[in-house]
């Protein structure tokens, strides 16, 4: 699938370990045997709110912070480009996802662009 594979270059980008890309792809994958979500364009013909609640909710939420707990904040940004660069709905979506956390601070990285390029 185009998103595991987008998301594996951009934690191998951001110079992630082994360890933690493999425990944030076993996360995705999981999700997706949960959503019984197969290939590519499954994912890409979901309604908006499925999209959403699959990509934002259960898939980008949860990825931030196994990043941050591990202390790989930096590499959110690159993992919010590579899922935005899979379809225009997810760029949109996600693109409104970091805007709303960034304007309630819900999300440090909000204040720390450096780190994590959020806003």
């Amino acid at each position: 699938m185009k998103l595991l594979d987008a998301l594996q270059t951009a934690l191998r980008a951001a110079r992630v370990p082994g360890n933690v890309v493999a425990k944030i792809l076993g996360h995705v994958e999981r999700t997706l045997d949960v959503y019984k979500i197969n290939d590519d364009r499954l994912l890409l013909s979901l309604p908006d709110w499925n999209l959403w609640l699959v990509i934002v909710k259960s898939i980008l939420s949860p990825i931030s912070k196994m990043l941050k707990k591990e202390g790989y904040c930096h590499a959110n940004a690159m993992v919010v480009s590579a899922i935005m660069v899979l379809d225009e709905r997810i760029a949109s979506m996600v693109k409104r996802w970091v805007k709303d956390r960034c304007k309630i601070d819900l999300d440090p990285c909000c204040r720390n662009p450096a780190c994590c390029n959020l806003g």
